[in-house]
């Protein structure tokens, strides 16, 4: 038997800001397979057995959800706040969040996954984490912590932290527009292996800036420095070294092994 609860949250901002209603009345509907519970005291609906709950162009799934409510002072009642715990996925739009257990705040919009076999798909890129993974459908922020990394077609950015920014095209569609990679930085492309202390990445320009210990190897040859600047389309990178702090550029080369790539130190 699947039980419905439909709630009609008044005076609350949607659960994503570019939902197609600009109405602030958008009812979350709660669904469940097995149960659904009305805690009055504790201020809670809890719902059981492949759970769907979705307002607007977002929808949470998971095994068991709590929604947290309040009431207003106009006597209207609002959730404020979603748990989701057991194979959890939580879609806005194209992209879909999985997870062991999820928060999301309505409000904001902020969701926080932990568990196993985190990971946020988009048409385009496949972010990964191993400790917690965070995404907010109104700022359109991701944050992957531990072992973080984002694969996009052949290239592949690992570090202990990424947060991705991404925005909307012409289309309407969400892509890329940079990451930035803290500590143990790795950018792998078919040509190269850059990696360094910290990074940014530019998905726009398809151009990438490393710095701190930052070594380039493509094939045998390696240049190494304090601060890299890539372009992953041409393939020209450049290598700079940092004088004030004694640190030098160095550059190892085997003969006839570059013939088709560009590199540069300064």
């Amino acid at each position: 038997m699947n039980i419905l609860l439909t709630l009609f949250i008044l005076f609350m901002t949607p659960m994503a800001a570019h939902a197609q209603s600009t109405s602030k009345d958008i009812p979350i509907e709660i669904s469940a397979d097995q149960n659904l519970e009305w805690r009055q005291k504790d201020q809670q609906y809890i719902a059981n057995g492949n759970v769907e709950a979705k307002q607007g162009d977002i929808t949470i799934l998971a095994d068991k959800l709590v929604a947290d409510y309040k009431e207003n002072a106009d006597g209207k009642t609002e959730i404020w706040r979603l748990t989701a715990n057991g194979n959890v996925q939580l879609r806005s739009d194209d992209n879909i969040v999985t997870g062991g257990q999820a928060v999301y705040l309505v409000e904001t919009g902020a969701a926080e996954v932990t568990g196993k076999y985190l990971q946020l798909t988009t048409p385009n890129e496949t972010i990964t984490a191993i400790d917690k993974l965070t995404y907010n459908s109104q700022t359109l922020i991701a944050t992957a912590v531990g072992n973080a990394e984002i694969i996009q077609k052949d290239k592949k950015l690992n570090a202990e932290k990424i947060t991705a920014n991404f925005v909307k095209n012409s289309a309407g569609k969400q892509v890329l527009k940079n990451a930035t990679a803290t500590r143990n930085v790795k950018i792998t492309t078919p040509d190269e292996v850059l990696t360094g202390n910290n990074g940014i990445y530019n998905a726009q320009k398809n151009t990438a800036e490393v710095k701190g210990n930052v070594k380039i190897k493509r094939g045998p040859n390696t240049l190494e420095g304090a601060r890299a600047e890539v372009n992953l389309t041409t393939n020209l990178s450049k290598m700079f070294g940092a004088p004030e702090k004694g640190k030098r550029v160095k550059a190892t080369f085997f003969p006839g092994s570059e013939k088709n790539s560009k590199a540069g130190a300064q």
